[in-house]
């Protein structure tokens, strides 16, 4: 589904990704991990064209993902960056339309079945009592909910999500996840940046860690054994450790070093 082969991208002159490969597939929900500074973000914005980029194959279903017009673009794929900037003045619902723009006719107007998608879209991330907010009126969290609710509306091939949880409590961020796990069925994908291990272990298919520029590792989270998700771990360099129980993931916390 989505292939990326040998990345290159950075900013001013300094190179932040130095040949990163990563793949996922349909019905995939993939976590991008990695230490502050690594290149996560770098690395969704490469596959949107938001930063200039070299690579040898960066494809979503065959097609060149960077190289497509910003409208081809949202009709296959949603990003959500980590901070969106949105008129305080528009209504939840308001925005959550915006993403129907990409396949609504210039001038149209929205019809009254794509108010009422919306509305559901909001519902499934469970913040239907928002429709009618300002978004000015919001908490980051709220809005949070909104922006990925707008993304459901798009009805992508491909979720690209910056820290889609940064601002959510804790249950909230479970909610979140089984929302966009059942957006996507089992013909999409996702790659979400997730700073919280526990949060990528429990609900997430595979899991890759960006080091030094590169994919360090790539686990199938329902294959690997402890070893191997321990030795990924490891790579986020802050002593995180994770046991398996009853068939599920479960951090422990980090290793004591005095």
């Amino acid at each position: 589904m989505l292939e990326v082969k040998a990345l290159r991208a950075g900013y001013r002159g300094r190179q932040v990704l130095c040949g990163a490969s990563l793949h996922v597939r349909p019905g995939e929900l993939c976590a991008l991990l990695g230490e502050n500074g690594s290149g996560k973000s770098t690395l969704l914005r490469a596959l949107c064209a938001l930063v200039p980029a070299q690579y040898e194959v960066c494809s979503l279903e065959g097609r060149d993902l960077p190289g497509m017009s910003a409208r081809q673009r949202a009709l296959c794929a949603a990003y959500i960056p980590q901070r969106c900037d949105i008129d305080g003045g528009l209504t939840a619902e308001e925005v959550v339309l915006m993403g129907a723009n990409a396949r609504t006719p210039l001038l149209s107007g929205y019809a009254p079945a794509q108010r009422e998608e919306a509305r559901g879209c909001l519902a499934r991330v469970g913040a239907q009592a928002l429709a009618g907010r300002l978004m000015g009126t919001l908490s980051e969290g709220q809005r949070q909910l909104v922006v990925l609710a707008r993304a459901l509306m798009q009805r992508p091939r491909l979720f690209l999500l910056d820290e889609p949880d940064s601002a959510l409590d804790l249950s909230r961020r479970y909610a979140m996840m089984d929302a966009l796990r059942a957006a996507m069925g089992a013909d999409c994908g996702a790659l979400a940046v997730l700073h919280d291990a526990q949060l990528a272990l429990s609900c997430c298919d595979r899991v890759f860690v960006l080091r030094d520029g590169q994919i360090a590792c790539g686990l199938d989270l329902h294959a690997a054994d402890e070893a191997q998700v321990n030795a990924a771990m490891a790579l986020l360099g802050d002593g995180t450790r994770a046991v398996r129980v009853d068939g599920e993931w479960a951090v422990l916390g980090r290793k004591r070093t005095e």
